[in-house]
C-alpha cells in the first residue's frame, strides 16, 4: 500500500522513550515518498561525541540544540516524516528545564515549539503499551516513561492537536504499520 499524496504531509511520531517510534518509522518509510528526519537527540549526541544522554555536560543547552535542529530540518522540507518533533522537545523541556530556567527563556522555547507543532499535518502518538528495553542511550525507567507519557497526553489536549493526532493501539509492529497506513490514507 503506497500512501497517496493529496496535500503536504508533515508527519511526526511522538511518545516517551522506548515505545517504538524509530522502529515504526523504519517500517513505514518505504510506503511514503517523504524525507525522513531521524531522532535529533541521537544525532546531536553522536556529533558531540557522546554515547548516551548521561554524558551530556550541559543538558539545558542540549535541549536548545535539539529544538533548533528540529526547526531547521522541518522548515527545510515541504514534506517529511520525523522521529520525534518539537512537541517532544517541549515535553522534555517541561520535565527537565522548567524549574531551572528564567520565565522569558521558557516562553521563547514554548513559542518556538508550539508554533512549529501547529504546522504538523499528522501526529502519530505511541503511548506506553509495553515495558521498555534498555538501549544504553536514555532513561527507560517505567515511572519516568509514565511521567513523560502523561505530559504528552496533557500537551496534545492543551495545544488542541487531538484532531490531527492518531493514537497507536497495537503492540505488534505489523499491526502498527497497518494502523498508521490506514490512518494516513
Amino acid at each position: 500500500m503506497i500512501m497517496k499524496n493529496k496535500s503536504p504531509k508533515r508527519i511526526v511520531i511522538i511518545g516517551s522513550a522506548g515505545v517504538g517510534k524509530t522502529t515504526l518509522l523504519e517500517a513505514i518509510k518505504k510506503y511514503l515518498n517523504l524525507k525522513v528526519i531521524p531522532e535529533q537527540a541521537r544525532v546531536i549526541c553522536k556529533e558531540l561525541g557522546f554515547k548516551n544522554i548521561y554524558e551530556i555536560k550541559d543538558p539545558h543547552e542540549f535541549r536548545w540544540q535539539t529544538l533548533n535542529k528540529h526547526l531547521e530540518l522541518e522548515e527545510k522540507y515541504k514534506e517529511f516524516i520525523s522521529d520525534r518533533s518539537t512537541i517532544d522537545c517541549w515535553v522534555h523541556w517541561m520535565r527537565w528545564s522548567w524549574n531551572e530556567t528564567k520565565t522569558d527563556e521558557s516562553e521563547r522555547y514554548y513559542k518556538l515549539a508550539y508554533n512549529q507543532a501547529l504546522k504538523y499535518s499528522h501526529i502519530i502518538y505511541i503511548p506506553r503499551l509495553f515495558k521498555p528495553e534498555e538501549d544504553g542511550f536514555r532513561w527507560n525507567d517505567e515511572e519516568y516513561q509514565s511521567q513523560i507519557d502523561r505530559l504528552f497526553k496533557e500537551l496534545l489536549l492543551e495545544w488542541e492537536l487531538m484532531s490531527r493526532t492518531f493514537i497507536i493501539q497495537s503492540v505488534s509492529l505489523k499491526e502498527r504499520v497497518k494502523e498508521v497506513l490506514d490512518y494516513l490514507n
